[in-house]
């Protein structure tokens, strides 16, 4: 398997996954990446956004068939990509859908890469953090208020997945008070410090989403800037959201108060 790593704690749990379980992988990061977790151990493979053909030929080479794509990435400046001979065909069908959003320059990378004749795994067939059955999981339930503001931020989230807006919004009083853009979810909670009182954080997957390199996850570090920022607890879909961590998330989110419920 070649893990495709981008930021984040979610290639590091997939590693310690694979290590734990005896499955061997190739593991590849981005050129030019800001990653907070030292790979070197791991032996990676460092390859710039262009560099598509010298990526087909290491997987060719070590007879690798299944392929993930797990963590964040930024995104480049597509009109400035070094790219080679199979680069430049990808960036073309790149290029021909950004108009439509990033759900869709995904969506073209994943079908590219299946037409390679790569199988793209989805986290959640690798690892066991999706949460499905729709129940609160902590100790702290979510006010009848609170229920009225999560309906709100689903209903949001529905209509704004049209527009290739983020998974989240943030909720207060049936007023939508946050959505999430480029910046992510962590600086949208950020930006909703003081904002209002006993507002909800409500994290979807877009209905138009694939669900082969990207999915709705929160972990601790979530809760901790929910609470940071007033907010009161937090809605996720269930089958459709990773909880990183879960019970240390779960256990974070009743020492500080805060509702976790999956919807």
């Amino acid at each position: 398997m070649a893990i495709f790593a981008g930021r984040g704690q979610l290639p590091k749990i997939l590693i310690e996954d694979c290590q734990k379980n005896g499955r061997k992988f190739l593991l590849f990061l981005l050129e030019g990446e800001k990653y907070d977790i030292d790979y070197s151990a791991f032996n990676p493979v460092s390859l710039g956004y262009g560099e598509v053909e010298k990526f087909l030929k290491i997987l060719h080479e070590n007879e690798v068939k299944n392929l993930v794509f797990i963590g964040g990435v930024t995104k480049p400046n597509f009109s400035a990509l070094k790219v080679d001979k199979r680069g430049a065909i990808l960036l073309a069908k790149i290029l021909a859908n950004k108009i439509l959003g990033d759900d869709a320059v995904l969506k073209t990378v994943v079908n590219f890469f299946e037409k390679e004749g790569l199988k793209i795994l989805r986290i959640d067939e690798l690892l066991d953090c999706v949460v499905s059955q729709k129940t609160t999981l902590t100790q702290t339930k979510p006010s009848a208020e609170n229920r009225d503001d999560i309906e709100v931020g689903m209903k949001a989230i529905n209509h704004f997945s049209k527009f290739d807006v983020g998974q989240s919004v943030v909720v207060a009083q049936r007023q939508i008070i946050a959505v999430e853009a480029l910046e992510g979810t962590d600086e949208m909670i950020k930006r909703c410090k003081n904002l209002r009182q006993n507002s909800v954080l409500v994290k979807m997957k877009k209905s138009n989403q694939s669900t082969k390199a990207d999915l709705p996850t929160i972990g601790v570090e979530t809760i901790r800037a929910c609470f940071d920022s007033g907010i009161k607890g937090i809605a996720v879909q269930a089958n459709h959201t990773l909880v990183l961590e879960k019970e240390l998330t779960i256990k974070t989110a009743d020492e500080l108060g805060l509702f976790l419920t999956v919807i």
